[in-house]
């Protein structure tokens, strides 16, 4: 025997809030003017416009993580041998910054597509929003080859 009360009706998809009585069974948003429905659709927008972001996002964790392991190797081999050529520590140090670099400029342009403000991005860096702006406000993502396959449009 279920005791939780009569089943509650449809709701409004952004905010929860229940329809009110009579309401096309069709309906999807509040009818409040300027709304859920318009919340809803900038989300969307958002959401769609930080799709290349995204795979440029997973290619860059990917490639730091691939050049990570790499660098493991080599300076584990270098280290157990004892023969390392001059350099190659610094060399490895090289790499990964520049691959760090890299993931942090595809996040920061990542969370400017889903509309975090400077203020936010820039807090776990330790510098204000005119800096965060500053120091990354003029990149832009270049599109990359995979992500102009046929089929997609």
């Amino acid at each position: 025997m279920d005791d939780s009360g009569p089943e509650p009706g449809p709701r409004c998809l952004w905010c929860g809030q229940p329809f009110p009585e009579g309401a096309s069974p069709r309906r999807r948003y509040c009818a409040r003017p300027r709304g859920c429905r318009d919340k809803a659709y900038r989300d969307r927008r958002r959401a769609k416009q930080a799709q290349p972001a995204r795979g440029a996002l997973a290619r860059a964790g990917h490639s730091l993580d691939s050049h990570l392991q790499n660098v493991r190797e080599v300076l584990l081999q270098a280290v157990l041998q004892e023969d390392a050529w001059p350099g190659v520590f610094a060399l490895a140090a090289a790499g990964i910054e520049s691959r760090a670099a890299d993931l942090v400029r595809v996040c920061v342009l990542e969370e400017r597509a889903a509309g975090t403000s400077w203020e936010q991005i820039g807090k776990p860096f330790g510098i204000s929003a005119d800096a965060a702006r500053k120091r990354w406000g003029h990149w832009a993502l270049a599109p990359h080859p995979d992500d102009d396959r046929p089929g997609d449009g």
